[in-house]
């Protein structure tokens, strides 16, 4: 998450390109992510360049439109153990959740994501190596104003035993997203955990970045029966087991748990392409529920967009209107 300055901001990018190799937490295979600065108005696109392979030069054009994936709600294909987006060709990029947050922490709502694989590189688990490869290239401003989404009413999404609720800020109040988290588990190594974030109180690197993914031992046998996991290890995930974590000197931090089920959420509501400004609860999300909210976020006049360098009086104009 972003200082207030940078909520309310102007927009941002890149300063140069930025690489990064890692192995997908799915599939276990070697992967190469190069994020590269973009224009105003481009949004965050994912771009499939092992697909490119071969493809003659006068076709490159099209086929890059067809291996080309924005970040969108609408784009959610999958939400089974990482979030998933899909273009109209079929053509998908899993597991990016982490890099969407990080780039949410950096402010960063324009940018060229390219990968040699189906997914994101997985890395420690958590989003500190991409948010340190950011605040390493750096960031520019791109000259403009950054939008952000006011929350016009209330919403709210209940599935089985989770909950996503958001009410709009105070007109007076400066644009900012104020999270309250908890996650509930009945393994003893996890449990009740809550967390309150707002940025008054800190900074997305500060809080959230360096909290890793987490599965239950008896889950991962089944989870690799289906295809899943095959790049998991203590290297990249918490791992616990009848109260127990197997992890070498076990958490990084207090709470790491919910920590890092914020840090998801905010991955997930990247997906909106620009910062949402609202008073938020979730209990027990997860990224179907997280893609869902996002989704509702959407719905014709939830939400307005506007642009934060003037809160007095902001360039506003509602979803659907």
């Amino acid at each position: 998450m972003a200082k207030n300055g940078d909520f309310i901001g102007m927009a941002r990018t890149l300063k140069g390109r930025l690489v990064l190799t890692g192995i997908g937490l799915h599939s276990g295979q070697s992967v190469t992510m190069t994020l590269w600065p973009a224009p105003l108005a481009t949004g965050l696109l994912f771009r499939r360049r092992d697909l490119m392979e071969g493809v003659s030069a006068e076709s490159q054009a099209a086929t890059l439109d067809r291996v080309t994936i924005k970040a969108h709600p609408a784009s959610v294909s999958a939400t089974t153990l990482g979030t998933v987006i899909s273009n109209r060709f079929g053509v998908s990029v899993s597991t990016v959740e982490h890099i969407l947050a990080a780039l949410s922490g950096a402010g960063i709502d324009h940018a060229l994501i390219d990968v040699d694989g189906p997914e994101v590189p997985i890395m420690d688990g958590s989003a500190a190596p991409f948010s340190q490869a950011i605040a390493q290239t750096g960031t520019r401003s791109l000259g403009a104003a950054r939008d952000y989404w006011r929350l016009n009413r209330p919403l709210m999404v209940k599935k089985g035993g989770s909950l996503i609720a958001a009410m709009p800020l105070d007109p007076e109040e400066t644009p900012r997203l104020a999270l309250d988290v908890t996650v509930d588990y009945a393994d003893a190594a996890i449990g009740r955990q809550s967390l309150s974030l707002d940025p008054a109180h800190g900074l997305f690197n500060d809080e959230l970045a360096n909290a890793r993914t987490f599965c239950h031992f008896k889950d991962v046998e089944a989870m690799r029966a289906q295809g899943l996991a095959l790049g998991g290890s203590l290297d990249n995930a918490i791992v616990v087991d009848n109260g127990s974590i197997l992890n070498e000197g076990g958490v990084r931090r207090d709470r790491e748990f919910v920590r890092h089920k914020a840090l998801d959420l905010i991955g997930d509501l990247h997906l909106l392409g620009a910062p949402l400004a609202a008073r938020l609860v979730a209990m027990k999300p997860g990224h179907d529920i997280n893609t869902q909210f996002a989704k509702q976020v959407l719905d014709e006049g939830a939400v307005t967009l506007a642009q934060a360098h003037d809160t007095a009086a902001v360039s506003a104009r509602a979803v659907g209107a």
